[in-house]
């Protein structure tokens, strides 16, 4: 099999991954399980709120990669239900802090332990070792992904940005 061909079959593995974890069937029994009915923008935010505390709409839009509109109307959903509470910066009162209720955290922690399940199950039959080589892998491919690509100005266009660099020094 060609280099072509594998790297054509990491990227159809990768996309058809997140196309399944990210789909509505997927949201709906992480919902289910966990008995939290919040969108999956919502539970983004929560997320986003619990990893990295009080912070601005814009500051959560930014976390999560998700548009403004959408932040603030998911925002307005999470406060009605208890989730999020808004307060007034102390820096500039025209803008508000977001924070997480109790139950708002209760809620991130159960469809964070509903996924975990998931995941669990999903891996079952697997060795610690194939985990610890996958965990490996995933986390190197998360990494790589991350890095903004060359623009191939230079004649490296199709080489991978590592291969470009080192021939470049």
């Amino acid at each position: 099999m060609s280099r072509e061909d594998l790297l054509r079959r990491v990227s159809q593995s990768i996309t058809r991954v997140g196309r399944i974890g990210n789909s509505r069937e997927a949201a709906r029994i992480r919902a289910e399980r966990s008995g939290v009915l919040v969108s999956r923008p919502g539970v983004a935010i929560l997320a986003a709120l619990h990893a990295g505390g009080p912070m601005r709409s814009s500051e959560a839009a930014r976390r999560t990669d998700l548009e403004a509109p959408l932040v603030s109307r998911e925002l307005q959903k999470l406060l009605r239900e208890g989730y999020v509470t808004r307060r007034t910066d102390d820096t500039d009162g025209r803008a508000g802090i977001l924070e997480l209720t109790p139950s708002g955290t209760r809620a991130f922690l159960a469809y964070r332990a509903a996924t975990d399940e998931i995941v669990a199950e999903t891996f079952a039959d697997w060795t610690s070792t194939d985990l610890h080589a996958l965990a490996d892998l995933l986390e190197r491919v998360a990494v790589d992904f991350a890095r903004v690509p060359e623009n191939g100005a230079s004649g490296d266009a199709g080489k991978p940005p590592r291969a470009a660099a080192n021939r470049a020094s």
